[in-house]
């Protein structure tokens, strides 16, 4: 059960509390007009995005910096749980974390409430008899309000008896040597207590530390890889895989990723204009980007322009830039008409082999000049790209001699691509087509040949045919670009017969 205690402050009765160890809290936060009631109110856990790229790596450079803790429109303000009503005497201790105050002309005013509600229909300034700010804390004692004088005229007759001191608005401060700011999620601070001004032993109000300004990076960048992309073998051969399927059906381009630039709401030094990738409606974190992919992509013979775009700006590549694998591209003019979504895209010839690929890489890099109001670069972003699925190798090879007879059937595979993959063999029943067994080979390196049995195909498969006979139809399929070849040996005879009426899914480069 709760027990309750009533407070008494200069000979008033102030609200009834309940007993926690202390005093109740105050509360940190900012004044903001309620349009709806037209007047103020504390909105407290409002504290406002400062971007970090204004302040220095090097702490005796990011201390240099003041900036502004009261914008227009808004101050820092305290809140008391308590409401006390006028002609009763305070003093307060505020204090300052992660930075100092560099403006002895702060002025700190009175916030006024009418009964116990929590919006506050005025302010009183000079309402403290003694003001000292210092560079980690303000002092103030003396505070009171009359009803009959300056709370008369900030009120109007008739409101001024009913009013209590309900808060305290900071207006004017200027903080520096806040080089914590500099990390991303560093904060500034105000923490304190309200004491009797008569009994400066009796506390109050506990002023709970709350963050007025935290920093933020300026710029989020949002690396979005695209849907896996497919070729496949067309009907004519030798030259296979010379276009996209799926998502980009008969294309000849392909869209890799997306790298989305865009401000994060953080403010400059002044709290009020917002900081935006390049100054499109707000000062300039930076003054260029770079954008890196890494693909296999973009080494592939058939590749011939790599690109990013934007709505203000296209950086065209040719091979020369990016036959090694690593496309760079740089852009002074990256957010052109406030819009930060570049596009990369590679095109391929149409008549080269596409290989497959795995996923690659995307990096994101800022540049600041004397353009950008920045003095560190916003932070990399980074992401992946799509990849490239082969329907690869698919070609069949029919008349196979089952095992036992004195025909025996081999089958070769040649690796004649630019990538190693496996290769399965489907195993069907010559005559009517049934699946008979299946089996994968391991991975057949590039330039490399595999050689494999009719017997161990029966042998290896799963399940493995156990009863031999007749002829099968082999259908053979993987993300390879190469030939298969029948070949017949006689047992009887001696003599080899190459079977193959012609070498099958290979890329362009066939023999």
């Amino acid at each position: 059960m709760k027990s309750s205690q009533h407070y008494k402050f200069a000979g008033a009765l102030l609200a009834t509390t309940a007993i926690a160890g202390v005093a109740s809290a105050g509360t940190v936060g900012r004044v903001v007009v309620n349009p709806t009631l037209a007047a103020q109110v504390v909105a407290t856990g409002t504290a406002l995005n400062i971007s970090n790229t204004h302040f220095s790596a090097t702490a005796a450079t990011a201390n240099a910096v003041n900036f502004q803790a009261t914008p227009a429109g808004t101050s820092p303000a305290i809140s008391f749980t308590n409401s006390l009503p006028a002609g009763s005497s305070f003093q307060a201790t505020i204090n300052i974390a992660g930075a100092l105050m560099n403006n002895p002309a702060l002025q700190v005013s009175v916030l006024a409430r009418i009964n116990n509600t929590s919006s506050f229909v005025g302010t009183v300034s000079g309402a403290c008899t003694a003001l000292t700010p210092l560079t980690d804390k303000i002092l103030m004692s003396g505070c009171t309000v009359s009803g009959n004088g300056t709370l008369t005229a900030a009120l109007g007759a008739g409101l001024a008896t009913q009013a209590f001191m309900g808060g305290l608005k900071l207006s004017g401060m200027v903080l520096n040597n806040a080089s914590g700011l500099a990390t991303a999620g560093g904060s500034v601070s105000l923490s304190g207590t309200i004491n009797d001004n008569a009994s400066p032993t009796v506390l109050i109000e506990n002023i709970t530390s709350g963050a007025l300004v935290t920093s933020a990076a300026p710029i989020v960048t949002t690396v979005t890889p695209t849907a896996a992309a497919a070729v496949t073998n067309p009907a004519t051969t030798p030259a296979a895989f010379k276009s996209l399927n799926t998502p980009f059906a008969g294309s000849l381009s392909i869209t890799l990723a997306t790298v989305n630039i865009t401000a994060s709401g953080a403010l400059g030094t002044d709290l009020n204009t917002l900081v935006t990738p390049d100054a499109a409606g707000g000062l300039a974190a930076s003054s260029s980007v770079t954008v890196t992919v890494t693909s296999s992509v973009l080494s592939d013979d058939a590749t011939t322009t790599a690109v990013m775009t934007n709505a203000g700006a296209t950086v065209t590549l040719t091979p020369a830039a990016f036959s090694t694998g690593t496309a760079a591209f740089s852009l002074a003019n990256l957010y052109s008409g406030g819009n930060g979504l570049q596009t990369i895209n590679t095109t391929f010839d149409g008549t080269s082999a596409i290989n497959a690929a795995a996923a690659g890489t995307v990096a994101v890099a800022y540049g600041i000049s004397g353009a950008s109001a920045a003095v560190t670069a916003a932070p990399a972003g980074s992401g992946t790209t799509g990849s490239i699925n082969s329907g690869g190798f698919n070609t069949e090879l029919n008349t196979i001699q089952a095992s036992g007879g004195t025909l025996a059937s081999y089958i070769r595979v040649h690796n004649n691509g630019n990538q190693a993959g496996t290769v399965t063999f489907s195993v069907l029943n010559d005559a009517d087509g049934t699946v008979l067994t299946s089996w994968t080979s391991g991975s057949i390196a590039v330039g490399a040949t595999l050689q494999v049995s009719a017997e161990q195909l029966e042998t290896n498969g799963t399940p493995a045919i156990t009863s031999p006979s007749g002829q099968y139809t082999v259908q053979l399929s993987g993300p390879i670009l190469g030939y298969a070849q029948h070949i017949l040996y006689d047992s009887a005879t001696g003599q080899f017969a190459d079977l193959s009426s012609f070498r099958n899914a290979g890329g362009a480069n066939n023999p």
